[in-house]
């Protein structure tokens, strides 16, 4: 090969190399600017945490009432709730009494330590 055509090749091969970059550049910010939006619609969202604490069993008291009354969003119904609450407290039934502690969940958006 002489040296006008190496010339050439070498141009041609530094051309494509040059195209192969810009596209690959190109792909990484399109890329990376769905990254940062699916980023910025998370922001916007407060993160909301779990907690536990017990509580004392009122005279009266039934287990729908507390469960109606603490209840959190992500149960679907009371029922449901009530049947967290036995599992949580190691209940076989609904019965409670007076003077019993009961551990139920809260959330909360503040995040205690």
């Amino acid at each position: 090969m002489n040296k006008k055509v190496q010339k050439h090749v070498i141009k041609r091969r530094i051309s494509r190399l040059s195209a192969g970059v810009a596209m690959i550049l190109s792909v990484c910010m399109l890329s990376g600017s769905f990254f940062v939006s699916a980023h910025e619609d998370t922001d916007n969202t407060e993160t909301v945490y779990k907690y536990y604490t017990s509580i004392e069993i009122q005279h009266g008291d039934t287990l729908w009432d507390i469960a109606e009354s603490t209840m959190t969003s992500e149960y679907d119904s009371v029922q449901e709730y009530v049947e967290v609450l036995k599992a949580m407290n190691n209940l076989e039934s609904g019965d409670i009494q007076a003077g019993q502690y009961l551990m139920i969940a809260y959330n909360d958006t503040e995040f205690l330590q």
